[in-house]
């Protein structure tokens, strides 16, 4: 479960998740809308993860993620097949709206690491970590391919081009999917059937462990603790990424070498992925990621105090690969924390709280340097952010005691 999530995810984080920072500039210069207008359209997608996340954390809770995997994986392959039609920035904006970014938070945001919360227990952060570097690894190696296409084809090519591997590649993986693994007969961290008890029937669909409900939930300082933080992650992260190459070329990098560098941190990143893992199912959650989250601040404090050089570019891409972990451990965290009844939902609407940051930070970026020829403002508010997030991880402790939440629903 844990590498066909991963693969899934990396497959479609080539087209999307990171390959849409490879698309931004040929966009914008295509339809001829500056930096600011390919912003608006890319942080509406980012933004969009937000309210379509709460409703596909209710569909997962309800049906289970696999048919939502493959609902939403049609939709991203369709949605890039007619991406590559786009005449306009109109028709371009309402396919890339729609279509692949409701599909990619359907299946990919969502479903697949609910797929792993699902399957994990006491090795929940470490097979987190493993699904992220799966998936991190596959764009590393062709996130620089689709930007050498771009270059050599055009963005409408490499659109159609990712359209077709996501449908040939990525959908037909529903069909190995298993939704929890009490529906196998088995148990979380594959402990022995044998040696324990199963209540309720588990080969039976519809078996649900312990966990919070919504209410329960909200009723803690740690969940709000850990939506303040996680909104000021996503925030921090959403306006960099976005601008990632355009900030790279900024400090005077070569696109080519930016979009190089970009691969390099995705490489970089799956190490640090299952050691930060590793640490995280060993020590407290909220340490591992107030740390890594910090370590975004100070990347991108790198960028703006320190001169141009190799060395600048290289301490950048290591502290930003350390805070790329954050995503894995701080949704690890909300399953250790609030168990699995109500994951998809406060997954959801954890992401649904991020939505005004997401939106407007890569905008308030590319409007400051359409103005100034300068991202120096934006990436010290991001670093901010970011350090406010930090302090909310810190604030942060596990509940004393997951409530007995096992019901019957026999549509999971």
């Amino acid at each position: 479960m844990v590498v066909l999530a991963g693969m899934a995810h990396g497959l479609n984080s080539t087209a999307v998740n990171k390959g849409y920072m490879v698309f931004l500039l040929p966009v914008s210069d295509a339809f001829g809308i500056g930096r600011i207008g390919g912003s608006i359209v890319f942080s509406l997608a980012r933004a969009g993860e937000g309210p379509f996340g709460a409703v596909a954390g209710w569909l997962i809770d309800r049906f289970g993620p696999k048919p939502i995997f493959f609902v939403g994986s049609t939709m991203v392959g369709v949605g890039f097949l007619l991406l590559g039609q786009s005449v306009n920035i109109f028709t371009f904006s309402v396919i890339y709206l729609t279509l692949i970014t409701v599909g990619s938070v359907l299946a990919f945001s969502n479903a697949t690491s609910a797929l792993v919360n699902n399957w994990f227990d006491a090795k929940r952060a470490f097979a987190m970590a493993f699904y992220q570097a799966i998936s991190s690894i596959i764009p590393a190696i062709l996130v620089p391919g689709l930007a050498f296409l771009i270059l050599k084809e055009g963005w409408d090519t490499a659109a159609m081009v990712c359209g077709v591997s996501i449908l040939l590649l990525v959908t037909p993986m529903t069909l190995w999917i298993q939704n929890t693994p009490e529906t196998q007969g088995l148990l979380p961290d594959g402990s022995d059937v044998s040696r324990k008890s199963i209540p309720e029937e588990p080969t039976i669909p519809g078996y649900i462990v312990t966990g919070y409900d919504l209410s329960g939930a909200f009723h803690t300082v740690s969940y709000w603790l850990l939506f303040v933080g996680s909104i000021c992650r996503l925030t921090s992260k959403g306006g960099f990424m976005v601008h990632f190459i355009p900030i790279l070329i900024w400090k005077e990098v070569d696109q080519g070498l930016a979009s190089i560098y970009l691969g390099l941190s995705l490489f970089l990143v799956v190490p640090f992925y299952l050691c930060f893992g590793w640490l995280a199912d060993k020590f407290p959650k909220n340490i591992v990621l107030a740390t890594t989250t910090m370590s975004g601040s100070v990347a991108m404090l790198v960028l703006v105090i320190a001169p141009t050089s190799n060395l600048t570019i290289y301490i950048f891409l290591i502290m930003f690969a350390i805070s790329e972990t954050g995503g894995s451990n701080n949704w690890a965290t909300i399953g250790d924390y609030f168990g699995r009844k109500s994951y998809g939902r406060l997954r959801g609407l954890t992401q649904f709280g991020a939505t005004p940051g997401v939106l407007f930070a890569p905008i308030f970026a590319g409007w400051w340097f359409d103005k100034t020829s300068s991202y120096e403002f934006p990436l010290w508010c991001f670093a901010l952010c970011g350090v406010i997030g930090g302090i909310s991880y810190l604030l942060m402790r596990k509940p004393s005691q997951i409530p007995d939440g096992r019901q019957r629903n026999s549509r999971i």
